[in-house]
């Protein structure tokens, strides 16, 4: 009879394909990946993310802020059901690496850039906001991650209810019309929704990452196409909606 796989061990594909394992830990993830096929696609297709911001990077200014928490957002796979009982997820001992490297790119990125030094002293404000939201995030007992896609639009939700926030990240979506904008939604069980806040209409298809408070009575995050400038209720129905955890 094979041996039981420990669930936990397919979160560490993320942290592996980012050299973020101590060396034990690495290695037996190393055999893990020998009987793994799901997990050797995921470490290829994330090496070759990789490999491409490289090559971008070195001909083009690195992406800002945004771009970069998206890159490592989703380089963080939704991790298994918890035992009771079980270890803490691995997920929390290697974020601190991958928190570290990603204050370094973002600083890289803002000196390449050349922007004025009230604008760097605003991304560094930021970048410092989001790192510490995301830490707390993370550690939280309850965090979960839930992905859905519509079409080519992938959202992403980071969501701890002990905390009472959700983190909504959007990818791949399309330029909202002219005139337009993405609007964000707490969706309460009883029907009624409350703005999360407006996404504005990303040219490259990238939104976030927004942060929305208040989940007591919500079950679900929905985005719509407003009028510019957003809406205090939504005029039309959502192009995504994601169902947030209990």
């Amino acid at each position: 009879m094979s041996k039981p796989v420990d669930a936990g061990i397919h979160t560490l594909a993320a942290p592996y394909a980012l050299h973020a394992l101590p060396s034990d830990e690495a290695r037996r993830f190393e055999q893990h990946l020998e009987r793994c096929a799901d997990c050797r696609v995921e470490v290829d297709e994330l090496r070759e993310t990789a490999a491409r911001l490289g090559a971008a990077t070195a001909v083009t200014p690195p992406p800002r802020l945004r771009e970069e928490v998206l890159t490592r957002i989703a380089e963080v796979r939704p991790l298994p059901p918890r035992v009771a009982g079980g270890p803490a997820p691995v997920l929390r001992r290697w974020w601190p690496r991958v928190a570290t490297g990603l204050v370094a790119a973002l600083v890289a990125g803002i000196v390449v850039l050349g922007i004025r030094l009230d604008d760097v002293q605003d991304e560094l404000d930021r970048s410092q906001q989001i790192g510490a939201q995301m830490r707390q995030l993370v550690e939280a007992d309850d965090m979960e991650m839930v992905r859905v896609g519509q079409g080519d639009s992938q959202g992403t939700v980071l969501v701890a209810r002990s905390l009472d926030v959700a983190v909504f990240i959007g990818d791949g979506m399309a330029p909202a019309p002219d005139g337009h904008t993405y609007q964000l939604w707490l969706m309460h069980e009883d029907g009624g929704m409350v703005s999360a806040g407006v996404l504005g209409s990303p040219p490259d298809g990238h939104v976030g990452p927004v942060t929305a408070r208040g989940l007591t009575g919500v079950d679900r995050l929905g985005v719509t196409v407003e009028p510019d400038g957003g809406s205090p209720q939504p005029t039309t129905d959502p192009v995504m909606v994601i169902d947030l955890p209990a």
